[in-house]
């Protein structure tokens, strides 16, 4: 049976941890982005930014921000000024590897669709890398062929996208 974990905002004390998660999922991709980047997407919508787990116990994280649909961050830019937006982007969504594949991403996804949902967005969108399409199209998330294949995010990334 699936232990429950609590989802909760990120306090400050997270970031250790969550740049060890990243690195952990993105860097043997060599699509890391570093803690400083990090830092500025979650300060531009901290209500849509979450972890899973205890302080010291993190299984997980996602950064979800506001973001013109069909359009998506540069990997390892760092935020610039926040643009209103009915589209929410799913950024990052990292799960510890001994904690994969055990339901806590559909969990954290269900999280981010209902509270964006509660905060008013009709979309979300996200860049599905090679080897994921799977596990988001089982959570509701569709490729939009009229936006073009991202750039800088590995061979067969994909612009998804989920109405709510």
């Amino acid at each position: 049976m699936l232990e429950t974990v609590r989802v909760r905002p990120i306090s400050a004390t997270d970031w250790p941890h969550i740049a060890e998660l990243e690195q952990a999922a993105y860097g043997p991709l060599g699509l890391s982005e570093g803690r400083h980047a990090l830092e500025s997407w979650r300060a531009l919508s901290p209500e849509t930014c979450f972890v899973l787990g205890e302080p010291g116990a993190l299984r997980g994280y996602v950064l979800a921000i506001p973001f013109p649909y069909g359009d998506y961050p540069q990997l390892g830019s760092s935020a610039g000024t926040l643009v209103g937006s009915p589209n929410l982007h799913l950024h990052d969504l990292a799960v510890a590897p001994a904690f994969r594949r055990t339901g806590l991403g559909r969990e954290i996804v269900t999280h981010v669709n209902a509270v964006a949902r509660d905060r008013g967005f009709l979309t979300i969108s996200l860049i599905a890398l090679s080897g994921t399409e799977l596990f988001w199209s089982s959570n509701g998330f569709r490729p939009d062929p009229a936006v073009p294949a991202p750039s800088g995010y590995g061979d067969n990334a994909r612009y998804l996208t989920k109405v709510l």
